[in-house]
């Protein structure tokens, strides 16, 4: 009886044990994506809900550990119970669909579920990215085909299919064409790589938060202006971090002041938008003797407005007007949806710092189909984390999907 037990017992625990290294392995350069799919048969093999659960609790518990040493650092040490409760909640949620993935169907919904609100508010991690591993370029297409993939694969693992040789045929055949596709769209890609436009770039910068003293965050403006400034050379279009500045009238006209003749900065700011209420936005800013007026940013250009700025730390979607009060009466709003915008003649769209992990918010680019695609991050308070690398491999996988040039912004 006993050997039974521990025959019945290894096949969970390797599983698990596979499921916590796939989780820890989008840490490592671009190996989330890459091998995020494998998630799905080391759950399907389960006997029963407890074991899926189980092997999909690991995958996500493995993954995201570094949101207990992120909370204590943007919050302070004394957060770590906060990041502790963060970080078991999510799991535990993300893994619950998993736990009746079954069936082909299931599994599919599971994916699906895991990435739409309100899961979706938080869904790291997720094996959709692998779409883009897939079939680089085939946007939308290629999620459906990645879907497809996956309910016949399932199928046939678990022998749902009858064993009449049509439909054999119909799933092998599919099954193929699929492999050929992705074959085919990687060998593509690697020979067109997506070429960033000739004149952008983005700016590497390493200034930390905004302190709250206002003389500190004063010289920090200066630093950050003067180091644009020098780096930025002949570039037309100049990709800032998320979050350098908040956009007050004194810090906008400093900046509308140092932005050279000819180029556009594109400025990660927080700006007002409403009554106690900011963005985490991106400001167009033209440096040719006037800036142009459009949305609500203090005389330039509001640009994009992030969907989902990061549940608790920026964004309370429980508060009053769903945002989130800071320390001297602003707070946070969702943008819920990323529009296209012309930036230089191009169709260009944003992601914006914890945006990039979001499948759902992905999906907003995905669908409108970009020419080039902007990221901007704060990475200083996720040193030592895990978190930036899981960020850059999910961005890299997305972007890879759309078949777009990437400009990354970074103040670390």
């Amino acid at each position: 009886m006993a050997s039974k037990r521990r025959i019945a017992l290894f096949p969970f625990a390797a599983r698990a044990i596979l499921a916590a290294l796939l989780g820890l392995s989008w840490q490592y350069g671009y190996w989330g994506p890459i091998l995020s799919l494998v998630l799905i048969p080391l759950v399907v093999l389960g006997g029963n809900r407890r074991d899926r659960y189980g092997v999909a609790l690991a995958y996500y518990l493995a993954g995201s550990h570094g949101l207990i040493l992120g909370s204590a650092s943007f919050f302070g040490p004394g957060h770590v119970p906060m990041g502790v409760a963060l970080w078991l909640a999510s799991s535990a949620l993300l893994a619950a669909g998993w736990a009746f993935a079954d069936r082909p169907w299931k599994v599919v919904a599971a994916l699906v579920v895991d990435a739409l609100p309100p899961l979706g508010l938080f869904d790291w991690l997720s094996p959709l990215a692998s779409a883009g591993v897939l079939f680089p370029g085939a946007s939308w297409v290629g999620l459906l085909m990645l879907l497809t993939g996956v309910y016949l694969s399932v199928r046939w693992m678990t022998q749902g299919l009858p064993m009449d040789l049509k439909w054999r045929h119909v799933c092998t055949d599919t099954l193929g064409f699929l492999a050929s596709m992705a074959l085919m769209l990687n060998v593509f890609t690697a020979v067109n790589p997506a070429a960033v436009p000739k004149g952008w770039t983005g700016m590497k910068l390493h200034l930390g938060p905004i302190t709250g003293n206002i003389m500190a965050d004063m010289n920090r403006n200066q630093e950050w202006i003067r180091q644009t400034q020098a780096k930025a050379g002949h570039h037309m279009v100049v990709l800032l971090p998320e979050t350098l500045t908040t956009w007050w009238a004194g810090n906008a006209e400093e900046v509308r002041q140092a932005v050279p003749n000819g180029q556009t900065w594109l400025v990660g700011a927080s700006v007002p938008v409403g009554r106690d209420l900011l963005a985490d936005g991106i400001e167009a800013v033209h440096g040719s003797g006037g800036v142009g007026v459009k949305g609500r940013g203090n005389g330039a250009t509001l640009l994009f407005i992030s969907p989902f700025p990061v549940p608790v730390s920026m964004w309370h979607p429980w508060y009053r007007g769903h945002g989130y009060v800071r320390a001297d009466g602003v707070g946070y709003e969702a943008g819920w949806w990323e529009p296209i915008r012309k930036v230089d003649g191009r169709r260009t769209w944003a992601s914006i710092c914890y945006d990039q992990i979001l499948p759902w918010v992905w999906m907003e680019g995905v669908v409108q189909r970009p020419q080039v695609v902007l990221l901007t991050n704060n990475e200083w308070w996720a040193r030592g984390t895990g978190i930036p690398e899981i960020q850059r491999a999910t961005a890299w996988a997305w972007a890879r999907l759309i078949g777009a040039p990437v400009v990354e912004a970074e103040n670390a």
